[in-house]
């Protein structure tokens, strides 16, 4: 069998028995590795075939929780204008073009197309990486550093970002890619496979420390272990765990192997400022924020650093939704728990369980000292694995 024959037979066995709409889902998935605006305009046109198509408003009737969900856009829509938030208002309409497709994506999403989304997200991130290393070439040559020493700039536009905007984004992206490759080398069969997934993953740590992200390294500490021991794969974890170790050891004899690490402290102190700035703005608008990007509307006002949002998960949220705001995620959220539960309480999937997990443990550690998963690209990815729970639930698109 020639190599042409192996490829067609490949395409075959991957992409034969879809529908339209799991197609639709595959070209969403795959635009979140073009610039952002790519993908909020593959998911609109995608938005206006379900609605042409009548498939809309059954698809939100399914999940009455999604009321919520569209009662905080519009509130963000109408607090941004009072406000002369007008980037907010624009922000607003995204997240609630980004709740739609995700409820069309809950409604669809099978095992087995979770399964190739998530091998994609693989094979695109080396893709990613090449493209990173392109663009650090072309830094290197401006810089007249030696490309082989590896040397990553202080300042933000001397830092890769591959396709994801700023280099920080791609931080995050390359956490959750990394992930997903650990997810995937659990289940193979092959040493072939395991192979390319080590590899994906090496090129994704490179592409990571390109980028000058120091954040997002500190979440691997606790995610990769945690995925190998819910799945009871002691080789891995031990693995894993050593080359913790072993980097942990080479760290302390020569602490300048860490991108960035001797600018740490004045960094920190810059995020003392904006979150100080951030507490200043929530004590004055607690219960509705002033809408999303409040603090780049209003970091002059409460004398914080210039920047486009208050470096905190846990700080933001509250800064630009408020008490309300954040009220109103809950019901939805607190579903998507209970179903996400029963993978583990049920003994459903725990593969699936422990990347969710994974995902999560990585939101809220990256999110102690960044908020980079109020972007497009970083928050379609969460989302959508976040919202494959619903491979195991009854309620379907075909029951619509």
């Amino acid at each position: 069998m020639s190599l042409i024959d192996r490829v067609i037979g490949f395409c075959h066995r991957k992409f034969d028995g879809y529908d339209i709409e799991e197609y639709l889902i595959m070209i969403a998935l795959c635009s979140i590795f073009l610039p952002f605006f790519c993908s909020l305009t593959v998911i609109v046109i995608i938005l206006l075939y379900l609605l042409i198509k009548g498939r809309l408003p059954k698809i939100i009737q399914t999940y009455p929780k999604s009321y919520y969900l569209f009662g905080f856009c519009g509130i963000n829509v109408i607090v941004s204008l009072i406000y002369h938030n007008y980037l907010g208002t624009v922000c607003s309409l995204g997240i609630a073009i980004v709740v739609l497709f995700i409820l069309f994506y809950r409604s669809k999403v099978t095992l087995r197309l979770f399964e190739l989304c998530v091998d994609a997200c693989c094979i695109i991130s080396l893709f990613c990486f090449v493209w990173a290393l392109m663009e650090y070439y072309s830094i290197v040559q401006t810089l007249e550093y030696d490309f082989f020493t590896f040397e990553v700039a202080d300042e933000p536009m001397y830092r890769v970002n591959s396709t994801f905007f700023n280099a920080n984004y791609y931080g995050m992206m390359v956490e959750f890619l990394i992930l997903m490759c650990v997810y995937k080398m659990m289940n193979v069969k092959t040493t072939r496979r395991v192979v390319f997934y080590l590899v994906t993953i090496a090129c994704n740590f490179s592409g990571l420390y390109l980028s000058g992200c120091r954040t997002a390294w500190i979440s691997f500490l606790i995610t990769i272990p945690l995925l190998f021991l819910l799945n009871n794969h002691k080789g891995f974890f031990i693995g894993s765990i050593s080359v913790i170790a072993v980097c942990a050891i080479a760290l302390w004899i020569d602490p300048k192997l860490f991108p960035r690490g001797g600018s740490f402290l004045r960094y920190l102190v810059v995020r003392r400022d904006i979150w100080a700035a951030a507490v200043r703005g929530i004590a004055d608008h607690p219960l509705l924020g002033q809408g999303p990007l409040t603090y780049f509307h209003t970091f002059m006002k409460y004398k914080g650093p210039p920047t486009q949002h208050a470096h905190s998960v846990y700080l933001d949220p509250l800064l630009s939704f408020g008490v309300i705001g954040v009220a109103l995620l809950i019901p939805y959220f607190w579903e998507q728990g209970k179903e996400i539960w029963h993978l583990y309480s049920q003994h459903r999937d725990m593969r699936l369980f422990s990347l969710i997990l994974a995902f999560l443990l990585t939101v809220m550690i990256h999110g102690i000292l960044d908020y980079t998963i109020f972007w497009v690209q970083t928050g379609l990815i969460f989302l959508m694995v976040l919202s494959s729970s619903s491979i195991y639930t009854q309620k379907k698109a075909t029951s619509v």
